[in-house]
């Protein structure tokens, strides 16, 4: 059984709640004690934690026939060998060195393209490194770059609209499928059906809760939508951009699982906890931005209860973003 009550003391899930309901006394030394302790978070499972790497600082794994994962720290990237060259999916800074490094260390073929997971500089940061690159992405992945004008992320000289289009690059079919907006408008799936592998960024994390407010969505449907993309495809591996390992089709149904949960839960709670009768129990009722910090607070908690009772020792970090997770739904 989970502590949850001290889980939500160490982590200051209910920190609002504790100002706004005991005003000032939340300022005094007990709060400064408090604010300085050293949180405690649950254990990560054995299934989540760093795999070793091959003494270089990174970590090489064979997915498919021709197909590699790159793993630096919790951050990867995706190259697949062709007959006419290499294809890579994201060049994250992180990366920078390891990327020439792994790739020269089973081929000599050229890196002829790079494909855009979407726009964000920690996966495509170090594109520069690849200068004779054909960069490939979705259409609005391409709007968004042109307004960002940012010299490290150039822009794709091939795109598509739509949501799928095929790719065939030395004997190698690629999809690109885009559900709609998720993580970032443009955030697409790229699937490779000869290796079986299927990348999506920043939506899925096996083994892991999702990043804070539904892993920073700009469109929270869309994050189910795009779950349902890879779901739909044949493949053995996931790649998800992030953490230490790749992931299956059932890492990928149960990140899915969680969202759902988190929803429902959520909005069950709303349902449950009303605005109105924590106005009521405000000394200020017309302070209505108090009252709507202790509504949200105690639906959080609430929320959180049920939620670490159900995933605390399924997912790792179930503990962390999943309050801000709570607030976004």
């Amino acid at each position: 059984m989970i502590d949850r009550r001290g889980l939500f003391r160490s982590s200051g899930v209910a920190v609002g709640a504790m100002i706004v309901g005991a005003g000032v006394a939340g300022a005094g030394p007990a709060a400064a004690s408090a604010a300085d302790a050293s949180p405690t978070f649950l254990p990560l499972p054995d299934n989540v934690k760093p795999l070793p790497n091959n003494g270089n600082g990174y970590r090489l794994q064979r997915a498919g026939r021709t197909g590699y994962v790159l793993t630096v720290g919790p951050v990867q990237s995706v190259f697949v060998e062709t007959n006419a060259g290499v294809v890579l999916v994201d060049a994250p800074p992180a990366a920078r060195g390891f990327l020439q490094t792994a790739i020269a260390s089973v081929t000599t073929k050229p890196v002829t393209h790079v494909i855009f997971s979407h726009d964000h500089i920690d996966h495509i940061g170090a594109v520069t490194d690849f200068p004779h690159a054909t960069r490939v992405a979705h259409a609005d992945t391409a709007r968004m770059l042109a307004a960002f004008n940012d010299p490290a992320r150039p822009l794709p000289q091939k795109t598509f609209t739509g949501p799928r289009t095929v790719l065939r690059i030395g004997g190698e079919e690629i999809h690109l499928i885009y559900s709609g907006p998720n993580h970032s408008v443009g955030n697409i799936v790229t699937y490779f059906p000869a290796q079986r592998l299927a990348v999506l960024i920043d939506v899925a994390f096996p083994g892991w809760t999702p990043y804070r407010g539904w892993a920073n969505a700009v469109y929270q449907p869309g994050i189910l939508l795009a779950h349902d993309a890879v779901l739909g495809l044949d493949f053995d591996t996931f790649v998800g951009g992030h953490v230490y390992r790749t992931g299956t089709h059932a890492d990928v149904r149960q990140s899915r699982d969680f969202f759902v949960d988190l929803w429902r839960t959520t909005q069950a709670t709303k349902a449950r906890i009303l605005l109105s009768d924590v106005e009521a129990s405000l000394a200020e009722p017309a302070n209505f931005w108090a009252a709507t910090t202790v509504w949200l607070d105690r639906i959080t908690q609430s929320v959180m209860s049920e939620l670490l009772d159900r995933w605390g020792s399924k997912l790792a970090g179930a503990d962390t973003f999943t309050a801000a997770g709570i607030s976004a739904a």
